[in-house]
């Protein structure tokens, strides 16, 4: 009897295996929170994409005539950390998030760059009575006059690897990095920044909190857009068919409102 019973448990989890081997799903992330969430989930829909989510706490959800793939509902900010880490195939994200936190070293790609929606810049503003300042040059001599006193300009972003960059590249380099999670348009009047780097659309709560943009300072456009794992999709042709459907639709739809 013990015999029978071990070899009825080995029969059940060889059709168990059999059954996971067949049902391939590829894990999509989408923003649960922010500026994108609303936005994603009608691009979606445009495309023929439908998304069902059980109830508003749930962090899953399934696309009803696609269903090889799992939805997975996740902070804006985490996508590109998870698709990195494997716990994500595909994701969409913004691109100005991705390439601030994006490890060089990991096989990620953008498969489609320009989704139509989310566009914004993170751009530098300064205080308006900083009347000399109207450029990137004269934000370069104000930190060498800074640096003469013995002191550092002081930048405020949530982007710190995207500003520092950016700096050095055009060969500003007398500067900090203030680092921060918090409101940045209340940095320079509250005297913990001198400047910020930040998300800019309208550019209105710029202008109420009286700082400006210069030119020049537009350090990268961004948009929303669809990444993935190149290795892990590429190493399997199961997942690599259900990505081809999700893009093949995307495509189609950015197609047809072209």
């Amino acid at each position: 009897a013990r015999r029978q019973r071990q070899m009825c448990i080995r029969d059940r989890l060889n059709n168990v295996n059999e059954i996971e081997a067949c049902v391939v799903m590829i894990r999509f992330g989408i923003p649960s929170d922010g500026a994108l969430h609303k936005d994603t989930i009608e691009f979606l829909s445009g495309c023929g994409l439908d998304i069902v989510r059980p109830n508003p706490r749930s962090y899953t959800g399934e696309i009803v005539d696609v269903p090889g793939i799992i939805v997975h509902f996740q902070r804006a900010g985490d996508i590109t950390l998870m698709v990195e880490n494997q716990s994500l195939d595909v994701g969409i994200a913004g691109y100005d998030r991705y390439m601030e936190t994006r490890d060089p070293q990991i096989d990620t790609e953008v498969l489609i760059g320009e989704l139509g929606f989310g566009q914004c810049t993170l751009s530098f503003a300064v205080p308006e009575d900083w009347l000399d300042v109207s450029n990137l040059a004269d934000l370069s001599e104000v930190a060498g006059q800074f640096r003469e006193r013995g002191l550092e300009l002081k930048v405020a972003t949530k982007f710190p690897r995207l500003v520092s960059r950016f700096l050095v590249a055009r060969g500003v380099n007398y500067f900090s990095i203030v680092p921060t999670s918090g409101t940045l348009e209340v940095a320079p009047a509250m005297g913990y920044a001198d400047l910020i780097v930040d998300i800019i659309s309208s550019g209105n709560t710029v202008r109420q909190n009286k700082l400006k943009t210069i030119k020049g300072g537009d350090v990268i456009a961004s948009q929303a857009c669809l990444i993935a794992n190149r290795s892990t999709i590429q190493t399997n042709s199961k997942l690599q068919t259900e990505c081809d459907m999700l893009t093949n639709a995307i495509n189609s739809y950015l197609k047809s409102r072209a």
